[in-house]
């Protein structure tokens, strides 16, 4: 079981007494923070959570920016012996409403930058019928305005007022196997779904992801990932375990990447998504080897992993990994191919058919995973029962995604089975899209598939039928969506269809819309010069 003093609230505060004055917290801004200020502003933030009425057991959500008040409110909420709901940045309308909603909170902490989106829903979006909006949020907390605007939302007061005067709270000694955090996955069957992650699960992942066998005290782990993702949650944890620093951005950019890792000694990070590929795509320089990063995690790997080794000086890691897991998987710093790992100490994997029996060694099947202590891995979908039943059949946890595993125990991934797009870092749901989609004017089915982009993982299409009779245009669906919709869910690609191809059951097949990819009948919004604005 982990130690309670690894748990990571108690051990900031256990940093806190021993290294109080040590900077644990940096920002590219040029804003730092030690253990000291990190602790006592998340007890002071507790007792103000709790002035409110916050109570073990209960939620709240948070939306801010990659940023110390994020990790501050993440502790905060720890402390008051509640469950943290960090909700993507990105999200706005429908999906807004529904992560709101389904969390259950009563109380919210967001910026200005949000406000406004958060206010849009409030009330029910206009001319959605469907729409409901936010019956159970009473209170909205503002991190970075003095006298926050009233809009439609019951409550909205200043953070600095509510949390910053607040009386500290005593800590508490959090257990490992106390929710730390409630991530939202994108639903590909269904709604998304809140993934309850204990403390145990996250500790595992921090340490499962990059090996922390030679970071110590000097190091510093470069951050540009979301903090509502675990990529940017790990990023902290790991940075504590090591007793170094934690730089953070709040978004990646190919520009600064290596003229701030030099800058602030940064010695890992990870390159997940594009974000290597935008890396390994810049012109070779002189200065490629003339940084101190040398721990890398990568997913997925480049196609030339040793030339990439090489040209830049570091070495690279890789794991299989999800929300509801914590790297059962992992190479260290031994690569094979492409393969993703092998398996970690603590963790069993099978390698499943659809009843759940294991198929041959080199067959493609289900992954599926348990542990070997309890809480390390996820404690189910918040509210909802009947999908944590059907994710943990026969007492194994089955990730949906397909694999195999060679005779030397090293294990490959192939595909997703599930209907999530990747893009750019993000899973989008493909069933909370077409429901945007169907939402447009005009629209009258529409199936949205994944299709290869240049830049690696995928650009997004959709494929509609129109209503007869309607004056539909693909870049009306564009601007329809672009206020509707987060950035990275806007479609790249458009194709009106006669009929969508479908089963003898009616259901669209998608398969067939990804293998056809992008056709001459295919609109594409990057080529009609359509820009969707940040």
């Amino acid at each position: 079981m982990l130690a309670p003093d690894l748990v990571l609230p108690n051990l900031i505060a256990r940093r806190a007494a021993a290294f109080p004055d040590r900077v644990f917290l940096q920002h590219v801004d040029g804003s730092q923070m030690t253990y000291r200020q990190l602790h006592e502003k998340a007890l002071r933030w507790a007792g103000g959570l709790a002035r409110l009425g916050v109570k073990r057991g209960d939620t709240v959500l948070v939306m801010l920016p990659n940023g110390f008040d994020a990790i501050v409110a993440w502790l905060a909420i720890s402390h008051s012996g509640a469950m943290e709901v960090p909700v993507n940045t990105g999200y706005r309308g429908r999906i807004l409403e529904y992560i709101i909603n389904n969390s259950t909170a009563k109380v919210m902490i967001t910026c200005t930058q949000f406000l406004e989106r958060v206010d849009f829903v409030a009330d029910g979006i206009e001319g959605d019928a469907t729409s409901t909006g936010l019956a159970l949020l009473e209170q909205v907390l503002v991190t970075d305005h003095a006298a926050p605007p009233r809009g439609r939302l019951k409550s909205v007061q200043s953070a600095a007022a509510t949390l910053d005067d607040a009386v500290p709270v005593t800590a508490g000694d959090l257990a490992h196997h106390d929710i730390a955090t409630i991530v939202y996955t994108s639903g590909t069957t269904g709604p998304s779904k809140g993934v309850m992650m204990p403390w145990a699960q996250c500790h595992a992942m921090s340490t499962g992801c990059i090996p922390l066998d030679d970071m110590g005290m000097d190091d510093a782990w470069y951050s540009p990932f979301p903090l509502f993702h675990m990529s940017g949650k790990l990023a902290v944890y790991a940075s504590a375990l090591f007793n170094g620093r934690v730089v953070l951005r709040e978004a990646f950019s190919t520009r600064d990447f290596w003229p701030e890792v030099r800058k602030y000694g940064c010695t890992a990070s990870l390159l997940i998504g594009t974000t290597m590929t935008f890396v390994a795509s810049q012109p070779p320089s002189p200065e490629d080897r003339n940084h101190p990063l040398r721990n890398v995690l990568m997913a997925p790997m480049p196609a030339d992993p040793e030339a990439f080794m090489r040209r830049f000086g570091v070495r690279i890691c890789q794991v299989f990994n999800m929300t509801e897991i914590s790297c059962p998987i992992w190479t260290r710093w031994e690569l094979k191919g492409k393969s993703c790992g092998r398996l970690r100490e603590g963790y069993e994997v099978r390698i499943v058919d659809a009843r759940d029996e294991a198929v041959p060694v080199g067959e493609v099947g289900e992954i599926i995973v348990r542990a070997s202590q309890p809480w390390l891995l996820n404690a189910g979908y918040y509210r909802m029962p009947e999908k944590t039943v059907e994710a943990w059949r026969n007492g194994w946890f089955h990730t949906g995604d397909a694999g195999y595993v060679d005779a030397e125990g090293w294990y490959y991934f192939v595909d997703r089975k599930k209907d999530a797009i990747r893009r750019r870092g993000e899973n989008i749901s493909s069933m909370e899209l077409e429901a945007m989609v169907c939402a447009c004017p005009g629209v009258q089915e529409a199936a949205a598939v994944g299709v290869p982009s240049e830049l690696g993982e995928d650009e997004v299409k959709v494929a509609i039928t129109v209503r007869p009779g309607s004056d539909f245009t693909p870049q009306k669906l564009i601007e329809y969506l672009i206020p509707r919709v987060p950035r990275f869910m806007v479609p790249r690609y458009v194709e009106v269809m006669a009929a969508l191809p479908k089963t003898p059951t009616e259901k669209v097949r998608k398969q067939e819309l990804r293998d056809a990819g992008v056709t001459a009948a295919t609109w594409d919004r990057e080529k009609a010069g359509v820009i969707v604005p940040r």
